[in-house]
This record gives C-alpha cells, structure tokens and sequence, in this order.
C-alpha cells in the first residue's frame, strides 16, 4: 500500500510498515484470522485515503461535512491501531522467548512456576489483539459503508491503482518562478529615514524612545527589523525582544539580557535581579533596544526600569497596536509616535507582483484586471498581500484559479483591519497549501504565542511525528528542512535568526496566523492547546497531542480530559507543576520547558519515570536550573531518535552509550559524556563534545562514529594537560568521518577576537590522509583556534559553503585555494601577521560568494573589477600604522557590484590614524555606484603585533606541568584551588623568588620567609578576584577578562562595604558626620577599591601577565574609579585630595602601602 499524503492521517506514513512487521515477527502469536483480516484493513484504510485526495482536487461542498467526519475517523482508526500495534509488540517482548519456534527445538528446563504465570499474560494478550483487530475492521467497513450510502447510492469501488494515481496529485509545485524566503522591504523608504533622523544624534544626547503604532499585518516588524539592521551595529549594546498579548516578562527580561551580553548566564533568575543586571551592564554605555509588540503599559513599566537613562544619545524603539501604550512609552510626546499605514496601490501592487512572478517579471495581460481587483481587497495589508500572492505562485496558467481566488475574498479588509478580517485571507491560504505542509502547519500551535522556533526542534519533531517521509534522493531531515523552507516562503511563519549564508535558524509565528492555526487544530483535533490565561475550550473525547502553557503559574491539566492516548506532550511552566509522565504511556514525543523556583540551584527532579516511555522518539528538556537525569534509565528508550538537554545537569545516565537508535544528541556545553561512545554508531549529530573534559578514550572514540554528519567540538578550558594530544589525534579521526557535513570548533564562552594569545595549536588537522568530501560547513573561531597556513585539503571540498578559519599567515597559494571552492557562499578569514604582499582577488573564483568577513593587521587587500561579483556583505578588519598611511584602506571595493552592506573596525594606538583612515574607508565607499549602507567604529588595536611564536599560548610540556604541581604544594589549599589560568598567567614562583625550582624538584631548601601585612592581602586579593571568575556563567579565564569583567566585579564587591553613601534624595546627602541614621546603603569607600585595583594590578603582573594586555589597567577601570571618588566626595561631603606620604622606614618597605585603604576588601 503506497503511504498516502493525507494531513490528518499521518500515522499512516508508518503503519503500513508496522502492520506487515507484525504480521512477520508476531504472526504465529496473533489469534486466527488476524493474517486475512489485516490486509482488508489496510485496503479499507487506502480507500477512506483516496476519497478524502479525490475531495481535496475536486473542491465540491456538498460532501464537506461527509467528507470532514470521514477524515476524522480516518485519522483516529490510524492512531488507534498504531497505538495498539506499539502496545502489543512491546508486550510480547517480555514472553516471546517462551514458545518461539526456535526455541521449540531445544529443551530448556525452567521452574514450572516461572512458566505457568506467564502463559495467562500471553493469553490475555492474544484476546486483547483479537478484540482490537475486530474492532477496526468493523469501524473501517463502517465508515465506507456510510460514505457510500450518503454519496454514491448504487454502490462505490475504489481500486488500489486510484489512490496511487491520486497521492501524486498534491505534490508541491512552484511553476518556473520559485518564492524567496523573504523579499525585500517594500514601502518603507520614508518610515525609516524619519525613525532613522529621531534615533540620530541630532544634538540631544538623552535617552530617546520611539514608537511606531499601526494594525496588526500592517509592516510594523519588518519596520523595525530594518531599522535594527542597519543602526544596530552603530550601538555598543543591542537587543531586539519580543512580547506577546500574555507577556513572561521574566523570559522577556533574559532574552534582553542574553543579547546584550552573550554568552553570559545571569547567576540568578528573579525578575528584580534580572532588571538590576541588565540596568548596570547598560549603564555608561550607548544602547539600542527593540520591543516588538508590546501591549500593555505594565509590561512596559516593568522593562522601562531596567534601561538606564543616560547622556550617551541610546535609542529604545518600540512597536505596538495600541496608541495608548504609544504615548506612554514615548513620556505623552506625540511628536515621537509614528502612526504605520498601510501600503499605497503602487507599493501594494510592486510587494504582491514580486511576490507572485518575481522581481524582474511583469504580470500577464490576461491576469491584469484579477491582480488588480485582489490587490485592493488586501487593503495596503502586507501580511495579507504576501500570503495572498503565495497562495498563487503555483497557479500561474490556471486563470479561472486566480478568479476562484478573487471570488473567495471580499472587502473586509478594507473596513475592518483586524484579526477577523485576516481570517478569510489565512483560511484561503490554508485550503490552498499542500496537503504534506498542512500538518506541519497545525504543529505550531505546540508553542507559545511569542516563542522563538528552532529550525533545528522543528525539523526533529516533524520527523518523530511521522510527518516526513524519506525518497529515494532525500533523507528525512533534508525534506523536512524544504518543508520548513516552504512555510516560510508561504508567510505563515516569519524569520527570526539568518546566518550569513541566509539560511533561516529560527522563526517565530505572527499572533492573527498562530490564532488561526489554534482554531484549526482544535477544530480538527489535531493539537489541543490549553493556556492559564484563556477559557478552556471544550475538549475532544480524545486527545492525541496536548500543549500546557502554565507560565509561571501553578495549575494542573484538567481533569475531565483522557491523557493515555496522547503521544505529544509539550509543558510550558513551573517544574512542580509538570503532570505525572507515568500518564502519558504511549508519548513518542515529550518536550519540556521546566522553570524552577527561584532560590533553587540545583533541583534532584525525578525522571525516571521517563524510562517507561518506550515509544518515545524526541525528548527535549529545557530547565533554568540544574536537573539531576541520572536515574533516567536510558537503555529503556529503543525507540528513542532525538535527545536535547538545554540545562545544566549534574552527569549523563551511563547507560545512554546503548541507545542503538539514538540519532541526535545534543547537550549543554561543559558536558562529560560516559565512556562507551562509541557503540552509538547510528549518531548522526553531537552537539557539544568537550574535548577538555572527556575522556582520551571518548575522543578517539569519535573516529567509530562514521555516520556522523554534525559535529560541534568545544573545550571548557585550554590548558587541559591533555589537550595537546587530543587535538593531534583530530586529523586521524576526521579522517574517518567520511559522511560529516559540520564541523565547528569553539570555547565554552567567547573571548574577544583580539585576545590573540589565547590560541590554540589547531594543527594536527592541518594534515588529513582523507578529507571529509561532503563537508559544508567548517568553522574554527580564530581568537582561539589557529593554523600555521591554510590546510591543503579544504582545497578538494567541492560542496563546502561556509568556511571560517583563523591562520598565522596568508600566502598566495592559500588565496588560489579558496578560490577554487565552487559552492563557497561564506567565507571568514583572520590572519594574524602581515602578509608578505598585498592579498589581490580577481574576477575568478568566488562567484556564488554572499559574505566575506577578512581580518588582518594592515589593510592589504585589493578587490579588481568583477571580482565576487555576487557579494552582498562585507566586513573589514585591520590596525592603522603610522608609517603606513599610503595603504591605509583596501582598494577597489567600487569594483563589488552587488554590495548592500560593508561594516569595519578599525584599530590603532593613535586616534588621529584611526580617524584618517575612517575618513579614507568613508570615501572609498561613497565611489560605489550601489552607495551601501556602511557601518565603521573605531575601536582599540585589534592586533598585538607579536610574531608567530609569541601570538599563540605555547604548548606546555609535561615537565611544566609536574614542577607547576609540586610548586602548589607549598601554598595553602585555598590558595591552589584559586589559581586562574590564562595567558600563561600561573601562580608559579619565579626562580628567584623564596620557592625556587629546586625545592620543587625535591632538594632541600630553607624555610620560607613569611609574608608581609601587603603581599598577604594581595594574595587574598587574588585568589577572591579568581573565585568571582570561576562562578561567573560560564566561567572566565583571566585571558578572556577585559576592563568590563573588572568593573563588574568591582560593582559586585561594592554591596560588601561598609561605608555609608547617601543618595541624592537623602537628607543628609553632603553631610560628613551624619546627626543620624538613615536607611541609605553601605558601600565599599574610594579608597578601599583604588588599594585593591592596585594590589590587584600588581599580582596581575607578578603572574606572568604583561602591562600591555593587563585588565586592571583598562582605561574603563581608571573611569568607573574616578566616577566613584567624585560620587562619594559629593555624597559623604569629604575630599580626596591627594596625601603626602611619609617616606617608609627601610626595615618595612610596605607600611604604608595601604594609606588609601578605609575598607578591608576581601
């Protein structure tokens, strides 16, 4: 039986394949007639398939309800038998090894007891299947029987042949024009400029707020998106959030926070905190913020007070329906509220024609007057536009399906711009989309209104519920990945997240589409949603796929409702509310959003109950604090496809080395995986495997795994002692790995790319006797990974698209090889030295590349006319020298035909160099014809300038390592567990300090002097400095610690003082000696931070770090220090005048050098 393309019968994909699995392995077992009744069943069940494809094409209306009865009994027979099918097999697995035919043939002596209690398990089995199999028969005869009686009373035949010919009819097909993911903004010219002149700095330096209000479908997100596009890089810090008509403020504030500081997770998750986090990371900094609909004033009160004012010209822009929520976010100044309206015809006519034919393409005489009559029922919407046009791509030459189009849609629009009147335009659009996506469109009503969608949760869940069948030249992921393409180009979802390669990551669905879908999958029973927040609507008898949206309230499912048919469960709430797992018995798909309680770091949840599951194919679990998983019981899990852990846990199960089946693995970073690895040769992706924390035994284990597509390494920390071997081993062991189609390579958390000592030896994959030949994707960060000259064998990677490596330098040959990649679309390149000539690109090669980011110590690099004749962005990287000023900006960027964007950094010791050459860049391109949208920032030198052998942290050897060790064993254990690694920065003597190497090695040495009062509040100083970078999330090293990390940890510190700072409002503000007390807060002195900055500074250098690259010594230090003594000399009404010290006696060189010390810091 071919498996039909039905959208509500999706079981059906797989149940041909189990019900023949089950007559094979269990026929013997099943009860008598079981092997004649199952193929009429199947044959019943083709028939009901080919009516309801014979409805869909030929679009009568007298038989919908007929018809719409008849799909949902089709959809429940397949479901029930699968359900039973599972069921049963599952069962006689524990007794088949009684009375096998194989085992027949031998004599077993077993204790009679054992024996006798199982044959009435078996029995009552074989009675259950019999009771089953009679009951579809039955209720699949019936369903025809009546289907026939109503339409067709002379009788009805349907032969196999007609549903085979029919389930071809609903293949997707896009005529010669195919649609974009996403078009270019259309009428929205005059909008940005004028939201583009009040963000400017026009001579107001104060916090601006703008707002933009207008109906929903109107172009407000694309609005903002653009602005965000082209400013967003002009900001020191950016975030663009999303809210929702039931907003978690909590998840809205992290979000903010995660964008404005990457990569580092708050230490706490309270909403207060959250605020206070983001007020002080933005505090002194230039901002801009994105709030994309917002609908209540509470909402914005609460997000209002974690964005600091300000003298620094930061921008907040925000996006809303209701005017009222307008006026207050912009302070009641209607001069800074844009009103949105809809599309003129011009602009509505241009959106929708590129949309239908595409851009260069006129629309057809003969479709004219059609194109015009349904331009203007869209009313200027473009949300309704672009779905409308969508609808009919695939209907070019069928003019009467344009007229049936027009016919379908009246002027509601057009009077009433709301939801309900983007209903009709959403239902045409639904009916008209390909019966494989429809299912895929009802599975987002799973999620949250203003959720952010994975591409890659999609893709998996769709798969694990049997959406996605495989063909003879597509895997299941890939076509799932075109399905997920399709909706996007459809407009019923929306991008959030676009790589460089403009490949969609992540979505999210507007709020009228995600209300139409709901009703539709309620409707059709096909998902049932329940949100906290809403009446819960009536249930189905039956409910197959449940979503729990609790948030942060504590409730339970209902009660009324039958939870063991369901198979997908997806929770969205406070941990302790989670329903009983043990009621879901027959779950293939469980997806956990778990919030813990506040003050809960780690939290010993059970889940062992999960082991029970044994249908399921794709767990997620996603949680805010740590979950102990390690009674799960993983081998239980056969079936099991898809594993995705987004929260800290405390180990992996042992046990999860025998999941045969288990085809992706993702877990959080800093994760130790269980030996055994390498009996999971079915893995296709692991994400994250950290080559510092895992065994030598996993990493070569790696190599076994030859169905590896998608690889992510990472490393917790660089100086791992065997590191060095690990990476060495990494060229034999990719070597192996003839399907991987990703490889990455990065840290735990991200360093800047200037800290260019931090590098990594990468070169044992320079050489690879075996290049992986279908790798597209390769990246290996430069600030931390870095070959000696670009590896010869990236040459024969004919498929990779994207590739982003860092080298120490760049030779012509290497430029040769990259332009002989012929599917190269992204390309990143850091090269650490100078080159040797200029780096020239000329009209060959690079002819499908999009993106080109090239950083390197001077601007040598010169583009000739058409060369990458199709790159759209540009990204320049490079250090100004003074003796250089005649090549201070590359050549020939008018010669880039298609740019659309160019951003730069600029580096240098001296400004006046960094300006010329932002001057010279600025006028290079304003000579292009296109006049790109440019961003260019001066920054600090971007390279240090040092050689090969000094850029890189050098290798340690074994011996380092062991004296490093015993040298330890003379300091206390406080002190050696606070050690920081970093910049070859150890807290080794010197070897004419007190502890020398020879007391090291074991020769005797006398009894160390005991510190002085200074060198002992230093060392204290040092090893609470190395703690606070420990606990930070994730943890730092002191090479990836700037001047921020310092003043952050300053500000930390500073609710540990003791001296009492008023505020402005306090009565006694400017008073030395307070009458009396207030409830003004204590606060670490001036003095008391300037003493520990110094001491701090010093133990820096002491340890092997350079003054150069010191972080104490970070001008943002010395700034926040003086902003500190003018605050508290006007607070407390005191004067820091510089004091004359005393010169020190020469018995005690240290005695006075803590005279600025008030405070003791510890």
């Amino acid at each position: 039986m071919e498996a039909p393309v039905c959208a509500l019968a999706d079981a059906m994909f797989r149940l041909p394949g189990k019900l023949d699995a089950l007559l094979v392995g269990h026929g013997h077992m099943l009860p008598r007639g079981a092997a004649d009744e199952i193929p009429l069943i199947k044959q019943d069940l083709e028939n009901m398939v080919a009516i309801l494809q014979e409805h869909d094409e030929s679009g009568a209306q007298d038989r919908a309800m007929m018809v719409k009865c008849l799909t949902k009994e089709v959809r429940d027979l397949s479901y029930d038998m699968e359900d039973s099918v599972d069921q049963y097999e599952h069962a006689a697995g524990t007794w088949r090894w009684i009375l096998s035919p194989r085992r027949r043939k031998y004599k077993i002596t077993r204790p009679r007891g054992k024996t006798a209690c199982r044959f009435p398990e078996k029995l009552k089995w074989r009675l259950w299947m019999a009771n089953k199999i009679r009951d579809f028969s039955a209720r699949s005869q019936e369903a025809l029987q009546r289907y026939s009686l109503f339409n067709h009373p002379g009788g009805i035949v349907i032969s196999s042949s007609t549903a085979a010919s029919t389930s071809t009819r609903c293949d997707p097909s896009f005529g010669s024009w195919h649609p974009t993911l996403y078009g270019e903004p259309v009428g929205i010219d005059a909008p940005l400029k004028k939201l583009e002149a009040w963000l400017d700095k026009d001579g107001e330096q104060n916090l601006k707020v703008v707002s933009v209000v207008g109906p929903g479908g109107v172009g407000k997100t694309t609005l903002a998106n653009e602005l965000y596009r082209r400013l967003g890089g002009q900001f020191e810090c950016r975030a663009f959030v999303r809210t929702s008509r039931k907003p978690d403020v909590r998840r809205l504030l992290i979000s903010m926070l995660s964008q404005i500081r990457p990569h580092l997770t708050p230490p706490t998750w309270k909403v207060h905190s959250l605020i206070a986090d983001i007020r002080t990371h933005l505090q002194d900094k230039r901002y801009l913020i994105v709030i994309d609909d917002i609908w209540d004033t509470q909402t914005w009160d609460i997000i209002n007070r974690a964005l600091p004012d300000g003298n620094l010209c930061s921008g907040i822009l925000i996006a809303t329906e209701v005017e009222d929520v307008a006026l207050k976010c912009c302070g009641y100044d209607s001069k800074y509220v844009f009103t949105m309206k809809p599309l003129g015809h011009d602009d509505s006519s241009k959106l929708f024609l590129n949309t239908a034919f595409g851009p260069k393409y006129e629309c057809p005489s003969e479709l004219s007057e059609v194109t015009n009559s349904i331009i203007r029922k869209c009313a200027g919407l473009p949300l309704a536009t672009v779905i409308v046009a969508n609808t009919l791509v695939s209907r070019m030459g069928k003019p009467e399906q344009w007229g049936y189009v027009n016919k379908s849609l009246d002027y509601g629009l057009r009077t009433n711009l709301d939801s309900e009147g983007m209903k009709q335009v959403l239902n045409l659009s639904y009916n008209r989309l390909p019966e494989h996506l429809k299912p895929c469109v009802m599975y987002l009503s799973i999620y949250e209104e203003d959720y952010i969608i994975q591409k890659d949760d999609m893709v998996k869940q769709w798969i694990a519920e049997g959406f996605i069948r495989a063909s003879e030249d597509k895997d299941k992921e890939e076509i799932s990945r075109n399905y997920f393409d399709e909706l996007i180009s459809s407009r019923m979802i929306q991008p959030v997240h676009i790589n460089d390669n403009d490949d969609v990551l992540s979505c999210t669905v507007h709020y009228m589409v995600l209300d139409f879908i709901r009703h539709k999958s309620m409707e059709e029973n096909f998902v049932t949603a329940i949100d906290l927040c809403q009446t819960t609507p009536r249930l189905a008898d039956m409910v197959r796929r449940l979503s729990l949206h609790f948030g942060n309230a504590e409730a339970t499912p209902p009660t009324n409702m039958c939870l063991s048919q369901v198979r997908t469960l997806a929770f969205f709430g406070v941990l302790k509310c989670l329903p009983s797992i043990v009621e879901f018995g027959l779950l293939q798909v469980l997806s956990l959003h778990l919030w813990g309680d506040d003050d809960d770091e780690s939290i010993s949840f059970d889940l062992s109950r999960i082991s029970e599951l044994f249908r399921l194919r794709y767990l997620h679990l996603k949680c805010n604090v740590t979950l102990n998983v390690q009674k799960i019981q993983m081998r239980a899990l056969q079936c099991l496809e898809t594993l995705k852990i987004d929260a800290r846990v405390t180990a992996i199960p042992s046990d999860i080395v025998h999941l045969p089946g288990l085809l992706h693995l993702s877990l959080p970073i800093e994760t130790n995986l269980p030996n055994g690895i390498g009996h999971m040769t079915s893995l296709c992706t692991i994400r994250y495997f950290d080559l510092s924390l895992n065994s030598t035994e996993n990493v070569q284990s790696l190599g076994e795994l030859t169905n590896l597509q998608d690889l992510r390494l990472t490393y917790s920390t660089v100086h791992s002692c065997y590191l060095k071997s690990k990476m060495e081993s990494m060229g034999s062991i990719l070597a192996k790995l003839s399907n991987l189609r990703t490889l990455t390579l990065e840290p735990s958390s991200i360093p800047n790319v200037g800290s260019s000592s931090m590098s990594i030896s990468y070169d044992g994959l320079s050489i690879i006797s075996s290049a992986p030949v279908f790798l597209r994707r390769f990246e290996s960060l430069p600030c931390i990974c870095t070959f000696s000259s670009l590896p010869q064998w990236i040459g024969h990677l004919d498929k990779l698209s994207i590739l982003k490596i860092g080298v120490i330098e760049l030779a012509r040959n290497d430029v040769d090889v990259l332009r002989g990649l012929p599917a190269l679309t992204v390309l990143s390149v850091y090269v650490r030295t100078k080159p040797a000539e200029k780096v020239v690109f000329n009209k060959t090669g690079f002819s499908v590349l999009k993106y080109f980011k090239f950083m390197c110590s001077v601007p040598w690099v010169e583009f000739e006319t058409d060369a990458m004749p199709n790159l759209r962005r540009l990204k320049l990287g490079f250090d100004t020298h003074g003796a250089d000023q005649h090549v201070t900006v590359p050549v020939g960027i008018e010669h880039l035909s298609s740019l659309k964007y160019i951003s730069a950094k600029i580096g240098g010791a001296d400004d006046i160099d960094r300006a010329a050459a932002e001057s010279a860049l600025g006028s290079a391109i304003e000579m292009h014809p296109a006049h790109p949208n440019c961003n260019i920032q001066r920054v600090d030198r971007l390279f240090t300038g040092k050689d090969d052998n000094n850029s890189r942290v050098q290798e340690e050897e074994p011996t380092t390592q062991q004296k490093q060790h015993e040298v330890l064993q003379k300091y206390s254990r406080e002190d050696a567990n606070t050690i920081v690694h970093g910049r070859s920065m150890h807290l080794v003597p010197q070897p004419d300090s007190p502890h020398s190497d020879g007391a090291a090695q074991g020769a005797p040495s006398a009894v160390s002097p005991s510190p002085s009062r200074h060198e002992s509040q230093k060392r204290r100083d040092w090893n609470t400095f190395g703690q606070y970078l420990r606990n930070h999330r994730p943890p730092l090293s002191l090479a990836w610690c700037s001047g921020t990390h310092v003043v952050e940890f300053l500000r930390y510190i500073d609710q540990f003082g003791k001296t009492k700072v008023h505020s402005a409002a306090c009565p006694f503000f400017g008073h030395p000696v307070p009458p009396a007390p207030c409830a003004c807060p204590l606060r670490q002195a001036w003095g008391s931070l300037d003493a520990l900055v110094s001491r701090l500074r010093a133990a820096c250098e002491e340890n092997g770090g350079g003054p150069e690259n010191n972080p104490f010594s970070d001008n943002i230090v010395r700034f926040y220090l003086r902003e500190v003594r003018e605050n508290q000399a006007r607070a407390r009404g005191v004067s820091y005048e510089k004091k004359t010290r005393k010169k020190p006696s020469q018995h005690n060189p240290t005695a006075s050098a803590d005279v600025h010390s008030h405070d003791d810091v510890s």
